[in-house]
């Protein structure tokens, strides 16, 4: 679910994302093995880009972006898109179009709501947990050294 890190450089070409985006892989083996990833990790309203080997599943008006990254993870999805694979067998890919012709039933502008405020308190904590793991990661990494030389030592029997 979580995009790990980035480049930046200037833009030449490849797919446009932003912010609440989700990032559906388009390319064998990767689709079958559910590849998606929800985009969280840029600043305010900024604007990223990446390979053509991923679809940018961006949430209309009547939805909200939670529902589709859920849909980009479903078994019933998937193996729509999987179906609908193009190219030799060892480079099949997802063509956009099969994926913008795929029919979401979308229930009240209520139920999506309701939808959504269950789901955004789960993405907003495992947002969280991300930057804590992030965050336990670098200390780890200044520590251990400093420990594995000798350089730090940690007291026996101090709390």
């Amino acid at each position: 679910m979580e995009i790990t890190g980035y480049i930046i450089r200037e833009f030449t070409s490849g797919s446009k994302f932003r912010n609440g985006d989700t990032l559906l892989a388009r390319i064998t083996p990767c689709l079958e093995n559910g590849k998606t990833a929800f985009v969280n990790i840029l600043d305010g309203d900024e604007v990223a880009y990446g390979l053509t080997e991923f679809i940018v599943m961006r949430a209309k008006s009547s939805c909200c972006p939670e529902y589709v990254y859920c849909l980009g993870r479903s078994e019933y999805f998937r193996d729509y898109a999987i179906k609908n694979m193009t190219g030799s067998s060892g480079r099949q890919r997802v063509p956009n179009d099969q994926v913008e012709d795929y029919k979401v039933a979308i229930s009240g502008q209520e139920i999506v709501q309701l939808f959504h405020n269950a789901c955004k308190p789960i993405f907003l904590k495992i947002e969280s947990n991300q930057q804590q793991i992030q965050t336990l990661t670098q200390t780890r990494d200044v520590l251990l050294p400093k420990l594995m030389s000798g350089k730090l030592r940690i007291q026996e029997g101090k709390t």
